[in-house]
């Protein structure tokens, strides 16, 4: 992510909107320098333009938690009316990204969480591509106070304790109603497992369950 250029138009404002349009920030989110200030010349004669060195004031986040935030409010901007302001922090793993002036928050949240999920998988993936410092870290969303995770730390036990009854019986045993978030962890702990084999089958309404067989 490019956090430093230097930008000219015909005046200052001009180069310093041109700055920020290809920064993709807002005024109010960069330090600026006047590099050479413009001039009209002598009846257009010797005229120059105005030349600007604009840096993002990333607040000490890492470049990837800084993307990340930017492009929630971006996403929430084409959701709302309103403006919504997202709060970035930054854990040793994790970056979080809170917001909490959203009225209906249901409308971010969704069932079970499934549209939070989706959007920290989503935030995620494209800050990372154009992010290198902070790339490794995971971003977590909080809506209003609900981070989505309710249900994260009951899939991989659902997994383990599935896997050993098919393990046990020899006969094949499903995980229900899995949205498309919590079947991606799925799928992560059930390749840790050795000896059996799985499939996906879709229910009704948007879940899906996973059938869990023995490996012959």
């Amino acid at each position: 992510m490019v956090n430093l250029i230097e930008k000219e138009g015909k005046t200052i404002s001009e180069a310093i909107v041109n700055a920020c349009e290809e920064l993709g920030v807002s005024k109010d989110e960069v330090e600026i320098e006047v590099v050479r200030e413009d001039s009209k010349g002598v009846l257009g004669i010797g005229s120059k333009n105005a030349i600007v060195r604009v840096e993002i004031k990333t607040g000490g986040l890492s470049e990837k938690a800084f993307r990340a935030k930017k492009i929630l409010e971006t996403i929430l901007g084409f959701m709302f009316s309103t403006p919504q302001s997202v709060k970035a922090e930054e854990t040793e793993n994790r970056i979080i990204l809170e917001v909490w002036s959203v009225k209906d928050k249901k409308t971010l949240i969704g069932r079970n969480g499934e549209i939070i999920k989706s959007l920290e998988y989503i935030v995620g993936k494209m800050a990372s591509k154009s992010s290198n410092e902070g790339k490794s870290k995971r971003v977590a969303i909080n809506i209003a106070g609900y981070d989505g995770k309710r249900k994260d730390t009951d899939v991989p036990k659902k997994v383990a304790e599935t896997v050993q009854k098919v393990k046990q019986s020899g006969n094949s045993h499903s995980i229900e109603h899995l949205s498309s978030y919590e079947r991606k962890i799925a799928y992560t702990e059930l390749n840790k497992q050795k000896d059996i084999k799985y499939k996906t089958v879709p229910t009704k309404g948007n879940s899906k369950k996973i059938v869990v067989s023995p490996q012959i």
